[in-house]
């Protein structure tokens, strides 16, 4: 299954109650539930879940209407396959902030993880909509995956050309499109595409089938062998591999 990619949103928390913390010392409680969040979201980032959904915890037990935290403990939860938590923890983030973009980017990640589609499609929207979401071209790739998943072409389409207006380098809007722009045997586009994405990733196997089809059609044959030497030699077990190897 097509994997999409998250994206954690940090913004600043509400609040200017504080609390009493030793002699003539006084931190202010919103401070703390940020530090809570940020340190969850590090643990997170180094794969330690369990710290970090002790912070994340700790920082609701303080103010339970933190969508960031909401967000981000949903996001632990689905790392270790605690399925319902994780959608009830991003569902109680949008309900906090309808215009969180980035708990509908995620959250429909999540949706799309668990091949509802078409629901995810419906939070990728909403993301990819608010023109204030500093991932917005995220959004857009994401959506563009999930409408390729239902086979809606052309708005795929337009929601990766979306993706690489907002960012010239996100990389795998530049190979979808490349993809289909080849499919629609617009080979000098696809071409651009390709070579864009090249400049900004690393060659997967997908990448590296098209660039034996693309460049076939240009007649570089050394180009062609050099795709086709990458494909066995690291992507052997790929399905791009077994493709060639068995014809």
């Amino acid at each position: 299954m097509k994997i999409l990619f998250m994206a954690f949103m940090v913004v600043l928390l509400a609040g200017c109650s504080s609390v009493q913390n030793g002699p003539g010392k006084t931190t202010n409680k919103a401070e703390i539930i940020e530090r809570a969040i940020d340190l969850g979201i590090g643990y997170l980032q180094q794969g330690d879940y369990g710290r970090a959904r002790e912070n994340l915890l700790k920082a609701l037990e303080l103010d339970d209407d933190s969508g960031r935290a909401h967000n981000t403990l949903a996001i632990v939860f689905q790392q270790e396959g605690e399925l319902a938590l994780a959608e009830t923890h991003f569902r109680k983030a949008i309900k906090i902030d309808q215009d969180f973009a980035a708990a509908r980017n995620n959250y429909g990640a999540f949706l799309f993880s668990q091949q509802r589609t078409e629901e995810a499609i419906e939070q990728l929207q909403i993301a990819a909509d608010n023109r204030f979401y500093n991932r917005r071209h995220q959004a857009f790739e994401n959506l563009g995956v999930a409408f390729l998943e239902l086979g809606s072409i052309d708005a795929a389409r337009v929601s990766f050309e979306r993706a690489i207006a907002l960012n010239p380098s996100q990389s795998r809007a530049l190979l979808e499109l490349a993809v289909l722009e080849y499919d629609a045997q617009e080979f000098s586009r696809s071409k651009n595409l390709y070579l864009r994405y090249v400049d900004n990733s690393a060659q997967n196997a997908k990448s590296l089938n098209l660039c034996m089809g693309l460049f076939k059609r240009f007649s570089d044959n050394n180009r062609v062998a050099s795709c086709r030497m990458m494909l066995k030699n690291v992507f052997p077990k790929s399905m791009e591999y077994h493709a060639i190897r068995d014809q």
